[in-house]
């Protein structure tokens, strides 16, 4: 662990320079609040662009000079421990964990979309098809609740979905992976993803080959609608929306939300349809919204008003964690990482 600043000095007396996103120097410690947008600020947006972080964390993830890494995005937990996914050939579903301050912990295998929960992460045993929690010293637990996906929830915890050849089952799990609510639903189903509605409403995406379709369970009445059309993809991610509706991603582009038992799709809002990913900041007032590549994080109000940006220069692709934690990536193959504490909570 290093504190970036003394970091980019030394590059900068040895004649370097910070790699993309307008870094160098010690600009790094110092993010930039965005101009708002034309026309004004919306009054949604007051105060919702935070004052400029002032110290980032920088760290490096261990590598195998024999088993080449590429590091990709991050994850934060709320007690702000990072997991950093980090593929090599040998371990393609391979993440690495760091403790709050940049401390390394350990390494374990598990599937490429990852739940950051109160401690730890969330997602689906690769050896065993349970919901399952690690934390960032790459222990793992196994819960009781079968899955061959999993969804973010609302709130903690997490939407699991698993089928056998006559039916589906959608369980809500805690923060620890055990089950609260499910229900059964008869039918051959391929579980693709889930998340469930800020009213509770829970859309389990489901689908066979490509084509992917959607239904509305509702766990409190241990009730389902009917499966309506939602779009061809290989690879299928849902949100949920702070006013309501989940987001849904297909093939990398959020491109249609889904209503609480509406079969009627709506466009992806402007704001999030260029972007890799988006999560609830500020409070639960706005979204930081993450884009594909850069290290400027959008910051749109819970009534989808575009507020402003955050950038963070020195690096070049950035993720939020749900403590408002931004990670930020540069170096070789990804893995300087960049950590500005609670900059968007």
């Amino acid at each position: 662990m290093r504190w970036a600043g003394w970091l980019l000095a030394v590059w900068v007396a040895c004649g370097g320079s910070g790699s993309g996103g307008g870094g160098g120097g010690s600009e790094v410690v110092t993010p930039d609040g965005g101009a708002p947008p034309d026309g004004g600020v919306a009054a949604d947006c007051a105060g919702l662009v935070p004052a400029p972080p002032r110290t980032a964390i920088a760290f490096d993830v261990p590598s195998n000079a024999n088993d080449p890494m590429t590091c990709g995005p991050s994850t934060v937990d709320a007690a702000g421990t990072i997991a950093v996914s980090a593929p090599t050939a040998s371990h393609p579903m391979q993440w690495k964990g760091f403790g709050a301050n940049g401390e390394t912990g350990g390494t374990f295998d598990a599937p490429s979309l990852l739940i950051p929960q109160t401690k730890g992460f969330m997602g689906v045993s690769g050896q065993m098809s349970f919901v399952t929690l690690w934390d960032w010293y790459g222990s793992r637990a196994l819960s009781g609740t079968a899955a061959t996906s999993v969804g973010p929830a609302f709130d903690s915890g997490g939407i699991a979905l698993s089928a056998d050849s006559t039916s589906l089952t959608v369980t809500k799990v805690d923060a620890a992976g055990d089950g609260i609510a499910s229900v059964t639903l008869p039918g051959a189903f391929e579980p693709r993803a889930a998340a469930q509605d800020a009213a509770g409403a829970v859309l389990a995406l489901i689908g066979s080959g490509t084509t992917v379709s959607g239904i509305w369970v509702d766990l409190g009445k241990q009730s389902a609608g009917q499966s309506f059309a939602v779009g061809i993809a290989s690879a299928v991610r849902a949100r949920p929306l702070l006013g309501g509706g989940v987001a849904i991603q297909l093939d990398g582009r959020w491109t249609v939300v889904a209503q609480p038992g509406d079969s009627t799709l709506r466009p992806a809002p402007a704001w999030l349809a260029d972007s890799r990913d988006f999560i609830g900041a500020r409070a639960g007032q706005a979204y930081a919204v993450m884009p594909k590549t850069g290290n400027t994080v959008g910051i749109v109000s819970a009534q989808g008003n575009s507020c402003g940006s955050v950038i963070f220069p020195g690096v070049t692709d950035v993720s939020v964690g749900i403590d408002g934690t931004v990670v930020g990536s540069t170096g070789t193959a990804g893995c300087t990482k960049y950590v500005w504490r609670n900059a968007l909570r």
